[in-house]
């Protein structure tokens, strides 16, 4: 079994060198994986739960001359300067083509999603807009809200502020096509994007000294995937109360990782938390997930599946992956074909 490291070379070491019985998580060109799969050594698996690939906002600002400020709450003291505005986000999100980031980087392993929690019963239809590019109507929004290129240099301003953005996520093929083909589309509706990419070891890493980590949160906006380990929505939907912010005082560890703040969030959690009726409880999730979405604090990208290159040698683990557990949960009944 091999996973972690190199995608391309844990899956070739399944698909072509015939090294392993089984790899996991292989984020490969779907074009790439295609020709793999037909060395007809083994095949590619997948199972949807609640993986969405999305692009977070930064509620605050990360300018790096703010210091010890930089993208910290500071009791509501220290908003961005733009992306706290909810047409802009929209705006951004409108010009993406989510089918064509599916096609180049995820193959069957994705479903283009509005939502960041995609699963039945309580997946949202209220922001299936998002599903059809509209570049058109993202640069009239933006014309509505005063943000005009003032100076005739392709760049937007609002309130006097250029529509530049830091835009980092970790270092992967995939990620960084999808990276290239989001700042196409801002660039054609007047939002200047700078990429950059970080190694996976310490975006995610969690160091608090690192400036790096994706906790720490020092851009605009940042690309990631993120699920919830139960089919139940609670844990998850409280990631995005306001006592989850990452600051110093908890060494940037909470979850809330845009510092997201809306009282009303927090109160329909709560309500969320005490409610004992599945179908209630699926009502109230659509809600907290349309918050996130519509006040522009999360741009949700790709529902992904886990995916898995599985050897032909190996028998007993079914036709699909099981997204909602460890994809070794059947571990038990796999065996060697013969």
């Amino acid at each position: 079994i091999k996973g972690g490291g190199d995608a391309d070379a844990t899956a070739r070491s399944v698909l072509q060198l015939d090294e392993a019985d089984y790899a996991w998580n292989v984020q490969v060109d779907p074009v790439v994986l295609a020709d793999l799969e037909s060395n007809g050594l083994g095949t590619v698996m997948s199972g949807f739960a609640t993986l969405v690939e999305r692009i977070m906002i930064n509620q605050t600002n990360p300018d790096a001359d703010l210091g010890d400020l930089r993208s910290v709450y500071d009791d509501g003291n220290n908003p961005h300067p733009f992306l706290t505005n909810p047409d802009i986000v929209k705006a951004m999100s409108m010009a993406i083509d989510r089918q064509t980031l599916v096609d180049v980087g995820y193959g069957a392993a994705g479903r283009p999603t509005c939502n960041v929690w995609p699963a039945p019963p309580a997946d949202s239809t209220n922001n299936d807009d998002c599903l059809v590019q509209d570049i058109d109507g993202a640069n009239a929004l933006l014309d509505s809200i005063g943000a005009v290129d003032s100076d005739g240099d392709g760049v937007r301003e609002f309130n006097g502020t250029p529509l530049s953005v830091l835009y980092q996520t970790s270092t992967n093929a995939v990620r960084q096509s999808n990276q290239d083909l989001v700042k196409a589309w801002w660039e054609e509706i007047g939002i200047e994007t700078e990429l950059k990419n970080i190694d996976a070891s310490v975006f995610f890493g969690g160091d608090p000294a690192s400036p790096d980590t994706y906790q720490k949160f020092y851009a605009d906006v940042q690309m990631y995937a993120n699920n919830s380990g139960s089919p139940d929505p609670q844990g998850y939907m409280g990631n995005w109360i306001t006592a989850q912010m990452p600051s110093p005082e908890n060494n940037f560890g909470g979850q809330n990782i845009q510092r997201y703040a809306n009282p009303d969030y927090d109160a329909l959690w709560e309500q969320l938390a005490a409610e004992g009726d599945l179908n209630k409880r699926a009502e109230i999730t659509i809600q907290l997930n349309d918050l996130l979405v519509q006040d522009g604090s999360i741009i949700p990208l790709i529902w992904r599946g886990d995916t898995a290159a599985v050897s032909n040698e190996i028998q007993g683990i079914g036709d699909s992956l099981n997204g909602w557990d460890t994809q070794f949960w059947n571990i038990h009944e796999w065996s060697r074909a013969g």
